[in-house]
């Protein structure tokens, strides 16, 4: 029977509980919603009450179990009402509990993203102030090795203003 899938839908999800990670009620929920929220399962229900009513009205004649006004059927539908609220209720209380589990996953996984985004700057932060320190430093050597006339090496500093402090 093809319908709802829990595996399909979040099952490799890190933050949900799928397979034997389930506790009993959440795979009875899973399965419940697996074969009563189908489109398949409200034909059978339909074709059933139809069947039901044909036949007690005009197949069966003088000797049906359930005459109009179907009091029988009446009451099997007041039934599965009743069980289909708790139905309801199990199987929406399940899908909240995985809403719940995603949000809380996202929420610290966010949370643990902005982390890393704090101490990312940070550290870009600290090598843009090494860096300029050592642009600095270069620099200084560079015009104390250019007063004393000294072999330098092949690069030459880059001051912060894009000109050039030391003479060529």
């Amino acid at each position: 029977m093809r319908g709802w899938n829990h595996n399909r839908l979040w099952g490799f999800h890190p933050a949900v509980a799928t397979g034997d990670d389930r506790n009993l009620g959440q795979k009875v929920a899973d399965q419940m919603k697996r074969i009563l929220a189908t489109f398949a399962a409200l034909w059978v229900v339909l074709i059933f009450i139809t069947i039901w009513m044909i036949y007690n009205s005009h197949v069966s004649g003088q000797h049906s179990f359930d005459p109009y006004p179907w009091i029988l059927l009446n009451l099997m539908l007041s039934c599965f009402a009743a069980l289909q609220c708790f139905i309801l209720l199990i199987a929406n209380k399940r899908g909240e509990q995985i809403a719940s589990q995603i949000a809380q996953h996202t929420y610290e996984n966010t949370q643990s993203d902005i982390q890393l985004l704090r101490e990312n700057t940070e550290i870009t932060k600290q090598v843009k102030k090494n860096t300029d320190l050592l642009d600095e430093i270069h620099l200084h050597v560079a015009n104390i090795g250019k007063r004393l006339d000294a072999e330098m090496g092949r690069f030459p500093p880059n001051p912060p203003d894009g000109g050039t402090s030391v003479p060529r």
